[in-house]
């Protein structure tokens, strides 16, 4: 009987699943919390939400970045990411702020850090040869701080520049890439996840849109696994440092 019901879902997911690569936190394609030199179709809109673990964000509890009191929290980002070429991808995101308002008696989710990513698809994977994509997130503000400072506007959080290269294998039906970049991170508050990144996935043959990751942050190993349903609905759940739940949901449409 058991056996019976996971092969219903797995074929269930087979049919309703499309490939969807996505570094959800921001709505851009990638992984969990690194980026891959895969890109989302060209006409793809993704509107997304995500929930960040305190593992997940930047800064600690030294007074920089999302902490409070001392304290970092869980917190929760929502992004829109537009594909209107094939070579770039566009992306909006705003992370809510943990903050005690004039007259509040307790800290409420009322304000946003707000920041814009970019990621250009310079040299499409080819049969002998990998994927380039070069990209970065937060960039548009001081993203040049390197000391802490207030949860104020500008203060280039999720500051962060990138080259990574992506091959995909298919040995007898599997469907297996690897990732290996370098990610620099100008600010104080993300300093630890700055190094060489790299990332592995693996969509298995008998359910082959259900991708299954996992990745080098150049501080800890996330394991992630997602899947677009109905060729909308997209979900992913991660583990941070394989101790920590994250993850979101996505709606993806295509424009043209």
């Amino acid at each position: 009987m058991k056996t019976g019901v996971l092969f219903c879902i797995l074929s269930f997911l087979t049919l309703c699943a499309v490939e969807c690569p996505a570094q959800l936190y921001t709505g851009m394609s990638g992984l969990v919390k690194n980026p891959s030199a895969d890109m989302n179709d060209e006409g793809d809109a993704v509107i997304a939400g995500y929930f960040l673990n305190k593992h997940f964000t930047p800064g600690d509890a030294t007074g920089s970045g999302f902490n409070y009191a001392g304290e970092k929290y869980d917190t929760y980002s929502f992004s829109l990411a537009l594909t209107p070429f094939w070579w770039l991808e566009l992306g909006y995101t705003f992370t809510l702020f943990k903050v005690l308002e004039d007259g509040a008696e307790k800290p409420s989710y009322s304000r946003k850090d707000r920041y814009m990513s970019i990621k250009l698809n310079p040299l499409r994977e080819g049969k002998y040869y990998p994927a380039i994509a070069v990209g970065a997130n937060d960039f548009l503000d001081s993203s040049v701080r390197t000391s802490p400072g207030t949860n104020g506007r500008g203060s280039g959080f999720f500051a962060n520049y990138y080259i990574v290269a992506t091959k995909h294998f298919i040995p007898k039906g599997q469907d297996i890439g690897v990732s290996l970049g370098y990610r620099y991170v100008p600010v104080v508050y993300g300093k630890k996840w700055q190094g060489v990144i790299a990332g592995a996935t693996w969509r298995p043959k008998w359910v082959s849109n259900l991708r299954l990751i996992g990745e080098w942050t150049a501080n800890e190993f996330n394991l992630g696994v997602d899947c677009l349903l109905w060729k909308h609905l997209f979900l992913q759940f991660a583990m941070i440092g394989c101790k920590y739940p994250t993850g979101g949901i996505a709606y993806k449409v295509n424009l043209f």
